[in-house]
This record gives C-alpha cells, structure tokens and sequence, in this order.
C-alpha cells in the first residue's frame, strides 16, 4: 500500500478518497497502531476488521461534506 497515494496523484487522481479496510496486518498489532501506519501512507480512513459498510457510508458523505468545505476530511 505504500505509494498508492503517489500514484494517484500521478495519475490524476490527487483529490480521490482513499479508504483501506479488512486485515491489514499480521500479527496482534494494536488497531491504534495500524490506523495511524495506513492514514501516514496517504489514506484517508483506515476500517478495522469487522466494520460494517453503514459505517463505512457514513464517512463517505461526512468525507463529500468536508471537501466541500474545504477540509481534508471529516474528523472521525
């Protein structure tokens, strides 16, 4: 995952949401940890396992919203 973003802001691409999402690590690595791991590489929002897609919606319109404001994204 590392680089995505850069490739798409290469691509055209720089003001795409970019979501993450499922078993993202091996290993019992805290969540805390995992989160900030995947939001330092470019995402957006980091899913633990187990999210459930409202949840998952809910940050898509929270996410639209802030953009329109001008903000990065929704705080979560």
């Amino acid at each position: 995952c590392r680089g995505f973003r850069d490739l798409c802001v290469e691509a055209g691409l720089d003001r795409i949401l970019l979501y993450v999402g499922g078993n993202l690590v091996v290993g019992k690595t805290p969540w805390p940890e995992v989160e900030a791991r995947f939001l330092a590489m470019g995402f957006d929002r980091a899913a633990p396992p187990g999210t459930r897609i409202e949840t998952v919606i809910e940050w898509l319109g929270r996410d639209f919203a802030a953009r329109e404001q001008g903000l990065q994204r929704a705080e979560a």
